[in-house]
């Protein structure tokens, strides 16, 4: 093959490739019209056939890097499309996370298990002797006071006086709900036996809770203060678990990896589910602060709102979606496609 022929026979369909790329550049794909999003999968393909021949051929290093860059850019344009940051984050939010809460829905569960078992265990052993609520599992807690028995047993509830200092309430509540996430997330570098006491303390922690309230004839009370916000609360420490127990187990069971490798594969995924759970917690902390301490507003509409925010989040994490840019790649390829067909009945 004379390759200098070759070179000037192909350079015209590198140069269009770069003027569309330029369009694309500037206006998105959008910018572009029906025949050329065709004209742009046919060049890009072409051209990155013609960079495995020149890699094949051993051609000059110049034209490999000219074409590799320019493989690269295409690329990314078509399966990609980068607006900004925002786009970006909102891209993530919307298809990544639930698409990472699917993937790993296992993992989900195994951190929900963690916390209903000891939240069952302490749930039944607390109404069989109150006095199981004197543990320390309450000790230092930043939002549930150390008098939590006392309160309690006088037949109120620590949650009466924070009504009238909700946005206060709010900002301590949502702080301290993702002061638990992260330690359930973080510990898991411990090979994950940080992530399973976190689970295991907060599941002890709030049987403890309504199994004492029960007990005091609060469980009514206590279930109307809890589930407008509980639902997106909860979830988030599960998923926020579920991204702990991912790193420990890369950690204890690395595979054909060293562990480091085997933790650097895994971080993104487990730092993409923890990070989808904050608007999440900043959500759950703003109900819990604003509407269910709220004794103006009735157990009936906390449970309605608990019921939408259910809602919500199965519909958020579990409705599949496509995103816009793989809409416009199926469109190519369909374009692609039909154009062969065409051709070959020609």
């Amino acid at each position: 093959m004379n390759v200098e022929r070759w070179l000037k026979a192909r350079n015209p369909s590198w140069q269009r490739l770069e003027e569309l790329l330029k369009i694309v550049d500037s206006g998105g794909l959008a910018k572009l019209d029906h025949l050329q999003l065709r004209e742009l999968g046919r060049l890009y393909r072409a051209t990155s056939a013609d960079l495995s021949r020149c890699r094949a051929m051993d051609l000059g290093q110049n034209i490999q890097t000219y074409l590799n860059n320019l493989v690269v850019k295409a690329h990314n344009q078509v399966y990609q499309t980068r607006a900004d940051r925002w786009s970006d984050l909102a891209n993530f939010l919307w298809y990544g996370f639930p698409l990472l809460v699917r993937r790993y829905i296992l993992y989900v569960g195994l951190s929900f298990l963690m916390f209903l078992v000891p939240f069952g265990m302490s749930f039944y052993y607390v109404q069989q002797d109150s006095h199981f609520a004197q543990l320390e599992v309450m000790k230092g807690h930043p939002i549930v006071p150390d008098e939590l028995w006392d309160v309690i047993e006088k037949h109120r509830l620590w949650t009466d006086s924070v009504q009238h200092y909700s946005a206060t309430a709010a900002g301590l509540i949502a702080t301290n709900n993702i002061r638990v996430s992260i330690m359930a997330f973080v510990l898991g570098i411990t090979f994950g036996i940080g992530t399973v006491f976190v689970l295991f303390t907060n599941g002890l922690m709030i049987g403890t809770i309504l199994g004492l309230c029960r007990t005091y004839g609060l469980i009514e009370r206590l279930g109307a203060f809890v589930a407008p916000h509980g639902v997106l609360e909860l979830s988030s420490i599960f998923i926020s678990g579920a991204a702990g127990l991912l790193i420990g187990k890369s950690l204890l069971f690395p595979g054909l990896y060293r562990r480091t490798e085997s933790l650097r594969m895994i971080a993104k995924d487990a730092c993409g589910l923890f990070m989808g759970c904050v608007p999440l917690l900043l959500l759950a902390g703003t109900i819990e602060g604003f509407i269910s301490p709220r004794t103006d507003i009735s157990a009936n509409v906390k449970i309605l709102v608990s019921l939408a925010t259910l809602s919500f989040l199965v519909f958020y994490l579990f409705e599949p979606r496509t995103r816009k840019n793989e809409r416009v790649s199926l469109k190519m390829d369909e374009t692609e496609n039909t154009a062969t067909v065409l051709e070959s009945s020609s």
